[in-house]
């Protein structure tokens, strides 16, 4: 424990000097709110079922079998709650001590928690997109029709189907959170990797932009990384439990 107190310490204090602090998350930062990541050994999704059931083709191809995936997925999504970890990058934006999140999730947690300059690598799955005219609406409404029996459920206006507003395989990602993501990563001067293996193209790539910009770079995730041995910090402990020492700890620090 006196390890962790130490590492929260240094954290803080990397946080504190720097002046644009910038955090990219990944499937670690929301497995603590009870949402399965997709890579963990023995547990992750794709252990699980085909990664062809969220490619553009497969659900171009059959949007039925989609849904009744998603049907599964629903109740955990659904009950799924911020934790420590999104709490704590809230905390640090609302003092003007982080500049923005960088995401892989499609979950929205972030926002719930109160992180308001959140970029959606990936898109979101608590929107819908009408594929025939692309309006917007809101996923839990559609997911609910599915639970009546309409799959897949069809756009309101047109009759288009619905798919959720996120990025399958085989899609491009979205351009505006991505030109984002690149801009706050080159003036960064502090780089937190949380929760993410960084495996995933493209975000795998923006630690290594930022070294370049001169930023100096966390990592917290539990499982080694391609720049475990480039970073300034690299602690290897649950976020959540790191996460709520440092808010009592930061709290404590900036009441003082």
């Amino acid at each position: 424990m006196n390890e962790l107190n130490d590492k929260s310490e240094e954290f803080i204090n990397l946080v504190l000097s720097s002046s644009n602090a910038v955090a990219l998350t990944g499937a670690g930062v929301s497995t603590e709110s009870g949402i399965p990541d997709y890579r963990s050994p023995g547990m992750g999704l794709w252990e699980k079922m085909d990664m062809s059931v969220v490619s553009l083709e497969g659900f171009f191809t059959d949007p039925k079998r989609y849904y009744s995936f998603a049907l599964e997925m629903y109740p955990i999504r659904k009950s799924a709650k911020p934790n420590p970890a999104h709490y704590m990058l809230a905390e640090f934006e609302s003092k003007g001590l982080l500049k923005g999140v960088i995401t892989q999730n499609v979950d929205g947690l972030h926002q719930e928690a109160g992180s308001s300059r959140v970029h959606e690598l990936h898109g979101t799955l608590r929107q819908g997109v009408c594929l025939s005219c692309s309006s917007i609406s809101l996923m839990d409404e559609a997911m609910e029709r599915v639970i009546s029996g309409e799959n897949p459920p069809l756009c309101r206006g047109c009759g288009g189907i619905i798919k959720p507003n996120a990025v399958f395989f085989g899609e491009m990602l979205p351009r505006v959170p991505w030109e984002s993501a690149l801009e706050l990563t080159r003036q960064s001067d502090l780089f937190v990797v949380l929760g993410s293996s960084l495996q995933v193209s493209p975000a795998n790539v923006l630690p290594d932009i930022a070294l370049k910009a001169g930023a100096k770079l966390v990592i917290i995730n539990l499982t080694p990384t391609p720049y475990d041995g480039d970073a300034d910090l690299l602690i290897r402990h649950k976020i959540g439990e790191l996460a709520s020492l440092v808010l009592q700890v930061f709290k404590a620090r900036i009441s003082d």
